[in-house]
């Protein structure tokens, strides 16, 4: 994992990742990945997307949950008759694992299944060099399909040391093409000066009416982790949980202007080891 690491990092980042004295914001974060997060149980089972539902439960937040269908280990097990026509289902161990059913009528099931299983006997953590994900056990879920429009709003709050210091919206992303879309926005919910370079901003970007709730409640989940993203949905004017990602990009984010990949990393302390 460290050798695949620096090897990414170079080819994307430009310039040679230091992990004896991480200093940028993506060096730590990899720092945390390499070293942390794959021996840090808590990190591990709120990483997977079916075992941090049991910490959101801890912490008194299950009104927040998006309601679970079902759960397999197997695609073949899950019964499709018996879910609506819309639902989203999700492998837990890995990014990027998505099948949203916008029509049970249009769904080629035998399709699904094979992409489903195909996901399952997939190591994403080391395909991804962040062996924190190989600890997670595969599984499928299914949860209900959230219908924010033509795509949902991501609202993704970065929380260093329990408190949240900038956020970013994302928009646009629905599994069929549409282009995902981002703007940032700082800890008071003011547009912020730096954006990602792999996705446009999003210009009608703005501050979400329940901006205060919801930092109010990354900021709670985030409070054993020296570092963690913490996602939420918001439909209809009901806040929903989306996850807990503790290594954003890989640690391989392009931000503009650079400057800030130094300022972000000075906000975060990492463990002594």
């Amino acid at each position: 994992p460290e050798l695949v690491s620096k090897i990414y990092f170079r080819k994307l980042l430009k310039y040679p990742l230091n992990l004896k004295n991480p200093q940028t914001f993506n060096e730590k974060i990899q720092w945390l990945k390499l070293y942390e997060w794959p021996n840090n149980p808590l990190a591990i089972e709120c990483g997977d997307k079916y075992t941090v539902r049991q910490y959101i439960q801890r912490q008194g937040m299950g009104q927040y949950l998006n309601k679970l269908l079902g759960m397999w280990e197997n695609a073949n097990d899950i019964d499709f008759d018996k879910l609506p026509n819309r639902f989203a289902l999700k492998c837990t161990h890995g990014c990027a694992y998505n099948i949203i059913c916008k029509d049970k009528s249009k769904l080629s099931i035998s399709a699904v299944r094979k992409q489903l299983n195909k996901w399952l006997k997939e190591d994403f953590g080391k395909f991804n060099a962040e062996p924190h994900y190989s600890k997670m056990k595969p599984r499928i879920i299914c949860e209900e399909f959230l219908d924010g429009g033509e795509t949902l709003t991501d609202y993704k709050f970065y929380c260093f040391h329990g408190k949240v210091q900038f956020m970013y919206i994302a928009y646009g992303f629905d599994g069929n093409g549409l282009q995902e879309q981002v703007r940032f926005f700082d800890v008071d919910g003011n547009k912020a000066p730096y954006r990602r370079t792999d996705y446009p901003i999003y210009q009608k970007a703005k501050r979400p009416a329940l901006f205060d709730k919801m930092k109010e409640l990354s900021e709670s989940l985030a409070q054993p982790f020296p570092f963690v993203r913490v996602d939420w949905f918001e439909v209809n004017g009901r806040i929903y949980f989306g996850e807990l990602t503790f290594t954003p990009c890989g640690g391989l984010m392009k931000i503009d202007p650079p400057e800030y990949d130094l300022k972000w990393g000075q906000l975060l302390h990492l463990p002594r080891k």
